[in-house]
């Protein structure tokens, strides 16, 4: 099956991974141009996606400071299969079936990458399921089973796709061999590096990073370092000491989503205190 990446964010930064997810749909570039796949979600816009992941997160029963907000998921499959033979049908085919095998309680949001050489699927997973406040995470087996029924999905259903199954069980993470991950660490290095150079503040070079294809993941709920076909380059590495820390800090989207969060909590509350004093 194609290569499956989960990385949590601890930080509620919705409106940047559901533009980073969105940035083909109706683009120009018509090479690029892709389509939205949603599960229990009803607008149209980024905005309203947005919203509605955050209205999903104030279902949240127990919360706690380093909780998962969301997942951002990754479907790849290999550089070598013949490109050809990948059609939207197929794409759009396998991206419903990787949300069916998420679970239909799930917020889901997701899109087709072609930029690179590589076709790979970006979703954007709400860490609650559906207005339940109950986890959405998978633990390690369960994750196991996803890649293994879609393995068997795909290699059924699209035996031509000949380079896209890896041996799920053999050998744990998916890494590339010594020889790739040190052919790749210097470019992967320039690219941090330039995303740096031009970031005006912390969520600016984020948002850099994400363009890049670059997607950060995070260690005890602080950004950590990007992670590259199954490697992780850590900032700490990469960058100047503190680097990181001396980018100006704003008043980042996460922040505001966090606000409002707190907020629609706030007014549940409040409903709930009038339907128990009513019923008194």
């Amino acid at each position: 099956m194609a290569i499956v990446k989960i990385l949590a964010r601890h930080s509620p930064s919705y409106g940047q991974l559901v533009r980073y997810i969105l940035r083909y749909v109706a683009s120009e570039d018509k090479s690029h141009n892709s389509i939205i796949y949603t599960q229990n979600l009803r607008s149209d816009t980024m905005g309203g996606y947005v919203d509605e992941f955050i209205a999903n997160e104030a279902f949240r029963q127990n919360v706690r400071k380093d909780q998962i907000h969301i997942y951002h998921e990754i479907v790849s499959l290999s550089a070598d299969e013949n490109k050809e033979k990948i059609t939207p049908a197929m794409i759009d085919d396998l991206a419903h079936e990787y949300m069916r095998l998420r679970g239909e309680t799930g917020v889901i949001l997701g899109s087709a990458h072609y930029d690179r050489d590589h076709v790979h699927l970006h979703f954007c997973v709400s860490a609650l399921q559906y207005r339940t406040g109950k986890s959405a995470g998978l633990s390690k087996q369960q994750l196991q089973e996803l890649k293994l029924s879609f393995q068997e999905y795909h290699q059924q259903k699209y035996p031509e796709l000949t380079q896209s199954a890896p041996a799920h069980g053999r050998g744990g993470r998916y890494i590339s061999d010594r020889e790739h991950r040190a052919k790749m660490r210097e470019s992967i290095k320039e690219r941090i590096l330039q995303c740096f150079a031009e970031a005006k503040s912390q969520n600016h070079f984020f948002e850099l990073l994400q363009h890049a294809n670059l997607p950060y993941y995070e260690r005890s709920a602080k950004p950590a370092g990007v992670e590259v076909e199954g490697v992780k380059f850590r900032f700490s590495r990469i960058l100047e000491p503190n680097g990181f820390e001396l980018l100006p800090i704003e008043q980042s989207e996460e922040q505001k989503a966090a606000s409002e969060i707190a907020a629609i909590r706030a007014r549940q509350k409040g409903r709930n205190r009038d339907i128990e004093e009513r019923e008194r």
